[in-house]
């Protein structure tokens, strides 16, 4: 039997892509620029940025933003945090997932209950140090999704567990190869796969130009690319860069890092 195709017209290709849910970042000027109110899912978005630029802070907002209710538009879901580099406090996550909880409480008109011990049981983490741990993870990473209600996965770093003594050769395979398989995993299951990437100094550019970690074939396997970027000046704003996107021109939006978690710049 011979296989059955559905086709697409360009206005229905744009609509599916446009229409996907997302995870809202809690900064408006950012989701604006991802083109689909937040992080979509079934993608892969790349966090790049140098260390303390808020790659961390802002994978910690979407784990909490992942539960927001569905009466707001929210998913009402759960996350996965992977930890390959000890990034994850959790003192910091109750921090941002009190204030997100309260916030909706407000919309809602709720009574306001900082008691967030039945949110908390919405994020699971994992350590993975080391990369034949995190590579075990990744091939049962389709079952925990099964069973649980999962939309998001971080992978805070991807770069670090790659960083172990292997050849170029073995690293790129190996990493595709995971690429491929977190890729398919979001677009089958409908899920947001965050994953943060370090910067590096790449040799014989001028001045010693700072990129992204992993190479420049890792760059075209992300849907979405925002680079993060913080001020000298203290009192100046943090960037968030639309790199690349499937659904939105390269743009650029301000955000700051608060007690509350990610906010717009006033």
């Amino acid at each position: 039997m011979s296989p059955e195709f559905k086709i697409f017209n360009a206005t229905e290709l744009w609509q599916k892509e446009t229409s996907l849910p997302s995870i809202p970042t809690f900064c408006q000027k950012v989701d604006n620029i991802l083109g689909s109110d937040g992080v979509p899912l079934g993608s892969l978005t790349e966090l790049l940025g140098l260390p303390g630029t808020g790659k961390t802070q802002m994978c910690l907002q979407l784990c909490a933003s992942v539960q927001i209710p569905k009466a707001l538009g929210g998913l009402n879901s759960e996350a996965l945090f992977i930890d390959t580099n000890t990034n994850f406090v959790l003192d910091r996550f109750r921090e941002i997932l009190s204030a997100s909880l309260l916030k909706c409480q407000k919309l809602l008109n709720l009574p306001l209950n900082a008691n967030n011990e039945e949110a908390l049981k919405k994020l699971h983490y994992v350590n993975a140090f080391g990369l034949e741990k995190f590579c075990a993870l990744m091939h049962q990473l389709p079952k925990l999704v099964e069973e649980k209600n999962i939309r998001l996965i971080v992978i805070d770093s991807i770069a670090f567990p790659f960083k172990e003594g292997i050849s170029t050769k073995q690293r790129t395979g190996l990493l595709f190869r995971q690429m491929a398989e977190l890729q398919r995993l979001a677009v089958d299951k409908q899920i947001a796969v965050v994953l943060t990437n370090e910067m590096s100094t790449r040799l014989g550019l001028s001045s010693g130009t700072v990129v992204g970690s992993l190479g420049d074939a890792w760059a075209h396997r992300c849907n979405i690319r925002l680079l993060l970027s913080a001020p000298d000046d203290p009192c100046g704003d943090r960037l968030a860069l639309l790199l690349k996107s499937n659904i939105a021109p390269e743009a650029v939006a301000p955000f700051k890092i608060t007690k509350d978690g990610i906010r717009d710049v006033n």
